[in-house]
């Protein structure tokens, strides 16, 4: 509860929660004090809120591991830039088409090519049509579609 809490309202909290538990801690008897060894929920709560979480030590590498790794990592790297240009070569193949396309429209009909410029207040065919992702549908397959018996 407390991380969510944004930072300055976050202090105020801890401060008034360590406040009150260092005020009860001096108001306990002495005597339960000594014989348990002292109070050491403030310790406690101070060392959970304040102090780094523990991180486990990374892993050195060395010789042929070293070696191995970093010719792993260089591979992914360039698999990734692979793709990435190929992306870029196909959505530039894809621009160009639709130019040529726009151009001969334009030769072909001025009407028509106004008509595919202008912008429709009103929804056509592509704007309705589903924008293509990469990711799968959130719906995925529906499993009650029936065929229709229009034979």
């Amino acid at each position: 509860m407390l991380y969510t809490l944004c930072g300055s309202s976050r202090s105020a909290i801890i401060r008034r929660a360590t406040n009150s538990l260092s005020n009860q801690t001096r108001l306990s008897s002495t005597a339960s004090q000594s014989s348990l060894g002292g109070d050491t929920r403030l310790e406690v709560i101070r060392r959970v809120l304040f102090e780094p979480p523990v991180r486990e030590k990374t892993i050195v590498l060395e010789g042929e591991r070293l070696e191995q790794h970093e010719t792993i990592e260089r591979a992914w790297k360039l698999h990734k830039m692979r793709s990435r240009e190929q992306r870029e070569r196909t959505l530039e193949r894809q621009f160009r088409a639709m130019q040529t396309a726009m151009n001969e429209l334009e030769k072909t009909s001025d009407r028509l090519f106004k008509g595919a410029i202008v912008k429709s207040r009103h929804l056509t065919y592509p704007k309705q049509a589903k924008i293509p992702t990469e990711t799968p549908s959130a719906q995925g397959w529906d499993y009650s579609y029936k065929a229709s018996n229009s034979s």
